[in-house]
């Protein structure tokens, strides 16, 4: 998936916003490159698209409007991904007009969204009008003290979830991570993960990451955090920024923004499967192919060489989906066809599917980033595009104020993520 990225500012301050750090550091201005960043669109058209931000309303109507514009130039429809503070009628026609789908930030009604603050409270009211004009809408949920962190507001967040399900709409449930005041501990957020698999599944609600899990298991397409990661090169996001310079997903870019290596390597793939699981690695887990040591940027110690340290939350979910595969007798990669009572054969169920979905459910990623207006979202962006180089040197390199690649001033552009401005 293509992210758009000309505004990395926001209109609100969430406690665990990935990209505060950079913000704090940059302080992000409205100085993009309007028809630059437009231009280098036409490289990406064979992707799916979508405005990403910080908060990308924040940007003036008229340049929300080109760039939306742009996309369904391209592609035939548009995504955006945004807080949803700022949608307003003329912004529901243009969404409309440019057939696009639309990904809200947001953690659940009133005290379930506190970590967003107060102008997210009443989101779902504006959900429900976006589902009534018809407008393709999907959700990034992040799971976190104030939505899960006592069992009176993880009851009120499943109930919402019900609310959500009458109306279609799905998406993501993220754990909150590198945000220590405001994440659950381990053993709250495994408890909370398998409380809420078990509440999905008896209700038929179809969220990531739980089928995301399911289809590793089976050898599909999903989720990017599933499917291996160069921190370099990241396949599954290719991300325009404000003056134009081709970057990575944004999780990688902690206090600057480095520009992406046109290659994709599988070295952290192959370190994790020679590491032993005591020094950070995966060697011998069952459930390497399916998960490949999961994101990167929650990387143990902060290293991308190390598996995520969210891996006791993610053996314990495909544990227990497994433990569902194996009583039904379902194919999966751990189960070999033989045992079971179907006959396919166990390559085609493998690569059945070798087109990953987006954020968004489609071709796009996670819906525009993360959720998904489909009710089975898989990779961020799923591709495996963006590798185009850029006259810089085979290393990421600091980008300049200017977008060169000829000094050591760290370029503090903004860009206004499946999906992806917030977790």
């Amino acid at each position: 998936m293509l992210l758009v990225k000309p505004f990395l500012g926001c209109n609100l301050a969430c406690k665990y916003c990935y990209e505060g750090n950079y913000r704090r550091k940059h302080n992000p201005k409205m100085d993009y490159n309007l028809d630059l960043v437009l231009k280098r669109m036409e490289e990406f058209k064979d992707l799916e698209m979508s405005l990403h931000g910080g908060e990308c309303l924040a940007m003036p109507k008229k340049d929300v409007e080109k760039f939306l514009a742009k996309m369904f130039e391209l592609t035939k429809k548009s995504g955006i991904q945004t807080n949803g503070t700022l949608i307003d009628e003329e912004y529901i026609e243009m969404f409309k007009k440019y057939k696009t789908d639309v990904g809200i930030s947001f953690d659940g009604p009133g005290v379930l969204s506190e970590y967003r603050g107060p102008l997210t409270f009443n989101l779902d009211k504006t959900i429900e009008r976006l589902v009534r004009e018809g407008i393709s809408t999907s959700i990034i949920m992040v799971i976190s003290k104030s939505n899960a962190g006592t069992d009176e507001r993880l009851k009120k967040l499943k109930e919402y979830l019900l609310e959500l399900d009458k109306l279609k709409i799905s998406g993501r449930i993220n754990p909150c991570v590198d945000a220590p005041a405001y994440e659950l501990g381990e053993k709250r957020l495994i408890e909370v993960y398998l409380d809420l698999a078990e509440f999905c599944f008896k209700n038929n609600l179809r969220w990531s990451p739980f089928t995301d899990i399911i289809h590793g298991l089976q050898g599909k397409p999903r989720v990017c955090i599933f499917m291996g990661c160069d921190f370099f090169s990241t396949a599954s996001a290719t991300v325009i920024v404000g003056d134009g310079s081709i970057t990575n997903c944004m999780r990688t870019n902690k206090e600057n923004i480095l520009l992406r290596h046109p290659v994709k390597y599988n070295t952290r793939e192959e370190i994790l499967a020679e590491t032993p699981q005591e020094f950070f690695g995966c060697q011998g887990c069952k459930y390497f192919t399916a998960c490949y040591g999961g994101c990167p940027t929650s990387a143990i110690n902060n290293d991308w060489r190390n598996r995520t340290y969210l891996c006791s939350l993610w053996k314990a979910l495909f544990q227990y989906y497994e433990n569902i595969l194996r009583f039904v007798e379902y194919p999966s990669i751990l189960l070999p066809v033989q045992e079971t009572c179907f006959s396919q054969d166990s390559e085609h169920l493998d690569h059945e599917d070798s087109s990953p979905v987006t954020e968004h459910g489609d071709a796009h990623g996670d819906i525009p980033h993360g959720d998904s207006s489909s009710p089975v979202p898989v990779t961020e962006h799923g591709d495996v595009h963006g590798d185009i180089p850029h006259g810089d040197s085979s290393s990421p390199v600091p980008v300049t104020e200017h977008g060169d690649v000829h000094g050591d001033i760290p370029h503090g552009d903004s860009h206004g993520d499946l999906p992806h401005s917030d977790q």
